[in-house]
């Protein structure tokens, strides 16, 4: 486990940096933001989907963590974070009478399913002590992140369609 210090403290480092980003990017245009509750809940996706990989680099970097541990703190994460991003996106998609065209992008580029699937998978095998769920942990880690970074982009260039 302790290989995976650098990659805990580099995806953690990146997802937080990218939380600040994303919170100056709402406040740009927060104006705009907090009157439409579509945008609301897509900017709280970008938020979630960073705040997991925050929380995935935490649990990664516990000195001396057995993979039973890990494996059950990843799958939780999975279902929480699973969970968070399907409301959110409900809420999104209800919250407008018409699908806006952000909406569509979004539901496009946003990892969020791939994310929380994969995440699952990789808590399941590190659970069940099979080494390979850790290198399954990276693709929903850098999913999310470029998902987070492609939905606050969107976010901020795309308010004026709203």
């Amino acid at each position: 486990m302790q290989d995976w210090a650098t990659f805990a403290t580099v995806a953690g480092a990146g997802a937080a940096s990218l939380t600040g980003l994303l919170f100056v990017a709402v406040s740009i245009r927060i104006d705009v933001i907090a009157r439409s509750p579509e945008l609301t809940n897509r900017a709280a996706q970008a938020l979630l989907l960073f705040l997991l990989v925050v929380f995935v680099a935490i649990v990664l970097a516990i000195p001396g963590q057995a993979y039973g541990p890990l494996g059950g703190e990843v799958i939780a994460l999975a279902l929480i974070g699973g969970v968070g991003l399907f409301v959110l996106d409900r809420r999104a998609r209800s919250d407008t009478a018409a699908t806006s065209t952000l909406g569509h992008i979004l539901d496009v580029v946003a990892p969020n399913t791939l994310t929380a699937l994969l995440l699952l998978i990789s808590g399941l095998l590190i659970a069940a002590g099979v080494h390979a769920g850790l290198y399954i942990m990276v693709v929903p880690v850098i999913a999310a992140l470029g998902g987070g970074v492609v939905s606050a982009w969107l976010l901020l260039i795309r308010t004026t369609d709203v």
